[in-house]
């Protein structure tokens, strides 16, 4: 099966997070990768109905030597589609549908690249795992944080996630951090506002100051640029002739090296100090409600990137582009979380389509990114 083909194919198996499940498109990789020769197939539940799944080919010492990842979950559909989200309609060689460029492209070159690779008649000098994941797009992104509990992958494992980079190797990441922030005032009659604290009036000073201060940052990266919070969701208040008691909003906050979650937290805080400290009766809470996201960059000597900048040259005869990633990515949690100095990201279709309506990538992206994906692993690992 070409890896258009398998592109469509899983694009056709819906796997929505969090109003689906991984379990239909799971049960199709396993399959897909069990007719593979030489190759063992480890599908397990990391959530009732929500599996992980890992093609295995083994290596001649039994260690994980490079493991490609791809997440099976896709965010919701939405609405206003113009070709179907789950038909795969190719049309002027782009190939559309909810998650075909984050990341079920990428998936399906790391499995085509895994049957290159099995059909050859070689053995890897340590093993090779394709990763199929569930929950990336989750808050806690319980899947790839469970290949490293149960030892699937390690602190040494070379690491790809094949996210839409538009072939772009990327080195480095944003870190993710999201806040809940809670002001509370007290109730009055609008009529007579000085009896009250405007939680609302609260917020508001607590959410400009956050955004000088994060722009006041000495931080810039050459590849990531400046760090950055944006406000998402904001709600307070009961009635117009109300002044308001309560103001929730919530915050990502993107972090770039040298930054740490401590110190974003410490920023917050003192934000949050300041404004009470010149409002009256005013109270601001805040916590962190997603997993550590910390940033993340590739060690400037793994092999990783001499792998990958020999394979894409000689597979397209261009020097490879480098660059960083502004999201978050399974191979970033698990870097994060081990200390691995070996991930990147590499794979088809751009990251401005990831989450859109009338999704696609680029058939011509997908075939690249297989033949890529086989060449890199052999350098690495063959």
């Amino acid at each position: 099966m070409s890896v258009i083909e398998l592109t469509q194919s899983l694009v056709r198996i819906p796997s929505e997070n969090p109003t689906g499940s991984e379990a239909k498109i799971g049960e199709f990789v396993a399959d897909w990768m069990r007719r593979l020769p030489g190759v063992e197939v480890i599908s397990y539940e990391v959530r009732p109905g929500r599996p992980n799944v890992i093609g295995l080919l083994p290596g001649q010492t039994r260690r994980p030597g490079l493991a490609y990842l791809g997440h099976m979950d896709t965010v919701p559909r939405g609405e206003g589609w113009v070709h179907g989200p789950f038909d795969g309609v190719i049309e002027d060689g782009k190939l559309y549908g909810r998650g075909s460029a984050d990341m079920k492209g990428g998936l399906a070159a790391i499995m085509v690249a895994l049957q290159n690779l099995a059909t050859s008649g070689q053995r890897p000098r340590k093993d090779l795992l394709v990763c199929a994941t569930m929950d990336e797009e989750g808050t806690d992104m319980l899947g790839a944080v469970d290949l490293v509990k149960r030892g699937h992958i390690d602190r040494d494992t070379i690491i790809v996630a094949t996210e839409p980079t538009g072939l772009k190797l990327l080195t480095a990441h944003k870190g993710v951090i999201w806040y809940e922030i809670i002001t509370r005032g007290k109730n009055a009659h609008a009529g007579n506002p000085q009896h009250g604290v405007d939680a609302i009036h609260g917020m508001a000073k607590v959410l400009a100051a956050l955004k000088d201060r994060v722009a006041a940052l000495p931080h810039a990266h050459a590849s990531l640029g400046w760090p950055s919070v944006t406000y998402g969701k904001i709600e307070g208040g009961e009635k117009t002739n109300v002044v308001p008691d309560r103001c929730r909003v919530e915050v990502d906050m993107r972090l770039v090296p040298p930054m740490t979650i401590a110190a974003s937290a410490e920023l917050v805080r003192q934000v949050a100090d300041e404004v009470m400290a010149g409002f009256p009766g005013l109270k601001v809470e805040f916590r962190q409600f997603n997993i550590d996201r910390p940033p993340v960059e590739t060690d400037p000597k793994s092999p990783v990137i001499d792998g990958f900048k020999s394979a894409i040259a000689a597979v397209t005869g261009a020097k490879a582009e480098v660059d960083g990633f502004p999201a978050y990515t399974d191979a970033a949690i698990i870097a994060a979380i081990t200390g691995n100095p070996h991930s990147a990201l590499y794979g088809p279709g751009r990251l401005e389509q990831a989450h859109t309506i009338d999704e696609f990538v680029a058939t011509a992206e997908l075939e690249t990114a297989a033949a890529v994906l086989t060449e890199a692993a052999r350098r690495l690992i063959f």
